[in-house]
């Protein structure tokens, strides 16, 4: 199927000094959503009774910091005009999205997104305003962000197919944390008890940090957690890493099965981010930008950092990947909606 995500795909064939015509003309502007830090909420099971500082908590992700940062400074590179970072809070990512939706679409003004904000949550909560395909157009994909399944090493377990035959005796036992209710890691959690048959219960943090703490603490046995996130924590004496759920292992930990060799064949999720501008954003806007951000993300030493910090950065030409976003909007879309949740302002 033909993606609505794929206008660029003619503009990439104009000449590079047209491309580059008149353009910028002004500053460029890169909004970078981030979700509001909120209680902390178990579903279906008792409050907390712990209470976790986190540093920073309404700060933006390190990630989409370092991401944006980058990208600004491949555009500030080839420009006299200023290259603001705007970090806008709230929404469930949703907030900062409608920013640049309803923004003029002349190239300077563009979006820091993920998965999340492009294909889970306007499908997942009610009241989101945007939709993706008539509302932005990709510029450049950055990076995808692998997940790891993790448990307490508690758990008498030490392959997938051995903690789904733990789980299976115990239906409603047994508690599964995520990052927040319609995350990558809820969703990931979702896709790990179909693919199995176990019945866990989800508990919703709020962030990735809270969830490890409650995974360490034992409130939880097992979560899904961006690689980035986990890295520092692999060689924690109280979880233990069981795979990856990506579509192959990642450079850094080649030791590191995926989910689909261990026994859970097919599965695969992962987050990635890219950069969006408003739908009919011009075409020789959009080349400028794509040519010099995928030559900062190509960069060697880019590509190092990207790599330490447990992201993969994408290889792979700007129609492949919109063909890949179109795909997981018809895979993910129809399941999402079939658990909606009324819209609110924090979710993570």
């Amino acid at each position: 199927m033909f993606s609505r995500f794929l206008p660029l795909l003619i503009a990439l064939a104009l000449p590079a000094g047209q491309a580059q015509a008149e353009f910028p003309a002004k500053p460029v502007r890169i909004v970078v959503p981030y979700p509001i830090s909120g209680p902390t909420d178990i579903r279906g099971t008792s409050r907390l009774t712990k209470t976790y500082k986190l540093i920073a908590q309404h700060a933006p992700p390190a990630i989409s910091d370092t991401l944006a940062r980058a990208v600004a400074q491949a555009i500030r590179a080839a420009t006299p005009h200023k290259v603001v970072l705007e970090r806008q809070p709230g929404g469930a990512t949703t907030r900062g999205a409608m920013t640049v939706a309803r923004s003029p679409a002349d190239g300077h003004t563009l979006l820091l997104a993920s998965n999340a904000t492009i294909i889970i949550n306007p499908n997942y909560f009610h009241g989101v305003e945007y939709e993706p395909s008539r509302d932005f157009v990709l510029v450049a994909p950055l990076v995808t962000m692998p997940f790891v399944l993790l448990v307490n090493s508690g758990l008498p377990v030490d392959t997938p197919q051995k903690l789904a035959a733990w789980l299976k005796p115990r239906p409603g036992e047994i508690n599964y944390g995520s990052s927040g209710e319609g995350s990558t890691a809820h969703l990931a959690g979702e896709l790990f008890r179909r693919t199995t048959g176990v019945e866990v219960v989800h508990v919703s943090y709020n962030g990735g940090l809270a969830a490890l703490n409650g995974l360490a603490t034992g409130q939880v046995s097992l979560m899904f957690a961006a690689l980035p996130l986990a890295l520092p924590y692999l060689a924690s004496e109280h979880l233990r890493v069981l795979g990856i759920a990506g579509a192959g292992r990642f450079a850094l930990l080649p030791e590191l099965p995926t989910l689909a060799e261990s026994g859970l064949p097919g599965f695969e999720i992962e987050a990635w981010y890219g950069i969006f501008g408003p739908a009919r954003t011009p075409d020789a806007a959009a080349v400028w930008l794509n040519e010099r951000i995928a030559a900062a993300i190509s960069n060697p030493a880019t590509r190092f950092q990207l790599f330490a910090l447990g992201l993969e950065p994408v290889t792979s030409p700007l129609g492949q990947f919109a063909t890949r976003i179109n795909s997981e909007l018809e895979k993910w879309a129809p399941v999402l909606r079939a658990s909606r949740m009324p819209f609110k302002d924090g979710a993570s």
